[in-house]
């Protein structure tokens, strides 16, 4: 892929007090590179494929390892592998910082298990610094074990939310049994062969700067 030129400002030549064709040369060399250079750049991003020329912030992030719960006791999901990251930390003790203000999409899939014989629920919801997020609660209903197996369900959803740089966004969860945990499944090579499945993975996507009030 061709990258874009960085572009400094010209380095122009000392102005004569009398006019010299030498000097003139020389101004107009400097500022056809820099224009040269401009123009270009401007051409790539505004071309039908422009946007690979642009880096936004974003997270991609999961956790590897099993999360059980205390029945009805709100619980906070922390990750242990980093994936992708760039403008976010993840310090795999609390949620996603972001180092750059922005509204961001963020999403999650989450492997839930029950290994009882009665169907259970589970709720997901964000935290922006330890605080609620409004109107980001999703209920499911994990289905019953059944013929001695436990059920699964993907649990999957996104939302936008509005960060300042330094804001966390955090994701918490609570069960209403203690059957319901997010489990994680290691890769298998029988009856064929499958990469192992994270019991939960987020991804943060920058989409757009505030709207300016």
């Amino acid at each position: 892929m061709t990258l874009l030129s960085k572009v400094v400002p010209p380095n122009l030549p000392v102005a004569q007090q009398d006019y010299t064709r030498l000097y003139q040369e020389q101004l107009n060399n400097a500022l056809r590179l820099y224009f040269t250079l401009l123009n270009g750049n401007v051409n790539n991003v505004i071309g039908t494929i422009g946007g690979r020329y642009l880096q936004f912030p974003y997270a991609a992030i999961q956790r590897t390892t099993n999360l059980s719960f205390t029945a009805n006791t709100p619980t906070q999901v922390t990750f242990d592998q980093n994936d992708y990251l760039s403008g976010c930390l993840n310090p795999g003790s609390d949620g996603i910082e972001v180092e750059h203000e922005g509204i961001y999409n963020y999403q999650f899939s989450v492997q839930l298990k029950n290994t009882d014989t009665q169907i259970h629920s589970a709720w997901i919801w964000l935290r922006k610094n330890g605080v609620d997020v409004a109107a980001t609660g999703s209920k499911f209903d994990v289905i019953s074990s059944h013929g001695g197996t436990p059920g699964f369900i993907i649990a999957a959803c996104n939302f936008y939310v509005e960060l300042a740089a330094g804001d966390t966004i955090e994701m918490w969860a609570a069960v209403d049994n203690v059957a319901v945990t997010f489990d994680a499944t290691g890769a298998s090579t029988s009856p064929f062969a499958t990469p192992a499945i994270p019991s939960v993975v987020a991804t943060l996507s920058f989409v757009s700067t505030p709207p300016v009030a």
